[in-house]
């Protein structure tokens, strides 16, 4: 499924912490603090565990907020973009064939 992922994190540092999940899981950076991409519902719940952990060990404050939307290709497909292009296809998986000798 195919997920926005939107934080306000007050301190830089974890931020940057969070921002490298988002990474480590596959998502692309769409904006500063917006990440989207598509992950399997338990791949989604444990970014959410891991984004957490990470708040929660390295004293967040109450401000801070994450927000993992998921939305469907139907809804997607209703999107209006203003400004840099949209593309879907550059945040879908890819799949990989591997070819061995």
């Amino acid at each position: 499924m195919f997920l926005w992922l939107v934080y306000d994190i007050t301190d830089n540092s974890l931020r940057n912490k969070v921002s490298e999940k988002c990474l480590d899981f596959g998502l692309y950076r769409f904006q500063k603090s917006v990440f989207f991409g598509e992950l399997e519902q338990e791949k989604m719940y444990s970014l959410a565990e891991e984004i957490e952990q990470v708040l929660d060990h390295e004293e967040g404050t109450e401000e801070d907020s994450v927000l993992l939307s998921p939305v469907c290709t139907a809804c997607l497909g209703k999107r209006l973009v203003i400004g840099k292009n949209f593309d879907i296809d550059t945040y879908a998986e890819k799949e990989c064939l591997f070819i061995a000798e």
